[in-house]
């Protein structure tokens, strides 16, 4: 079944809602227990990959961080595929640089190399499943995931004061 160029739209739309929520939006919108804003109100670019496996804060951090880029970009890949999961990985790669770009530009949070390696990671496993079955269905699941996760999100985040 063809996904209609409309169904297309709205998900690429609440695609980049979704990505610039959870990461340039990170440094305006505390989630209590999960992460404070102020302390990604940070201009710092990490290098060094997997470093957070090293060091971190809490035992979870690491592996928070690593599935939750991971499945921020599996939707972005799955849109972006047309024909060559190669060629979509690639524009994975650059839509995080860019927002890794941006997150430093804008000051708001850490540029990383762990994000760009699983953010193109999952643009690539969200390219390959597309490559392997693409549907409506779950084009619509991930708007709907994207939405019942955003307004939360939006309905509960507290500003920085």
């Amino acid at each position: 079944m063809k996904i209609s160029r409309a169904l297309h739209t709205l998900a690429l739309l609440v695609s980049v809602v979704f990505v610039l929520a959870f990461t340039v939006g990170k440094a305006y919108i505390s989630v209590p227990g999960v992460w404070d804003a102020e302390a990604h109100q940070i201009q710092q670019i990490r290098l060094d990959p997997l470093v957070s496996f090293e060091h971190y804060r809490v035992w979870w951090g690491p592996w928070f961080n690593l599935l939750g880029n991971l499945a921020l970009f599996f939707p972005v890949g799955y849109l972006a595929y047309r024909r060559s999961v190669a060629a979509t990985t690639c524009f994975c790669l650059l839509a995080s640089l860019s927002v890794e770009t941006a997150q430093y530009l804008l000051a708001a949070g850490y540029s990383d190399m762990d994000d760009l390696i699983f953010n193109t990671a999952g643009g690539f496993l969200g390219a390959y499943a597309a490559r392997l079955h693409k549907s409506p269905t779950t084009v619509w699941m991930f708007i709907a995931c994207a939405v019942v996760i955003l307004v939360p999100y939006f309905a509960l985040g507290v500003a920085p004061r």
